[in-house]
């Protein structure tokens, strides 16, 4: 059975989905290429492995490389986070989290106003739904 997928990543599994949710899919040698820095590529096939054995990845075999994707999309990996992080830092509430991004200065005001302009369309959008 596959294990169970973990709705989070650390900073470097973050920073390889990243490199194959921008190219769509890639050998551990062209993420480890387009990674920051001068990252060794075993450490890189590592984490990669993690990623696989955590279900976020997935893979097909071309010739003598495996070719990795993701699972699933970077903005369902980002509803998936967020819920998490919602339901166990702020207690399942929203608006605590982003009281919280308020409150230490997170969030410019034109980040409010972004905010207002888009709760407000999607106000109108149910309102004609």
């Amino acid at each position: 059975m596959p294990r169970k997928q973990v709705k989070t990543f650390t900073d470097k599994e973050l920073e390889i989905m990243q490199v194959i949710w921008e190219l769509g899919e890639a050998t551990a040698k062209q993420i480890q290429e387009r990674l920051p820095g001068n990252q060794h590529y075993n450490s890189v096939l590592t984490i990669i492995r993690v990623l696989a054995r955590k279900a976020h990845l997935t893979h097909r075999v071309k010739g003598r490389a495996y070719v990795y994707r993701a699972r699933m999309s970077q903005d369902k990996s980002r509803s998936r986070v967020l819920s998490h992080l919602v339901k166990h830092v702020f207690g399942g509430s929203a608006s605590s989290l982003v009281l919280h991004l308020v409150e230490t200065g997170d969030l410019t005001d034109g980040d409010l106003r972004e905010i207002r302009h888009r709760a407000a369309l999607r106000v109108k959008h149910k309102e004609h739904a």
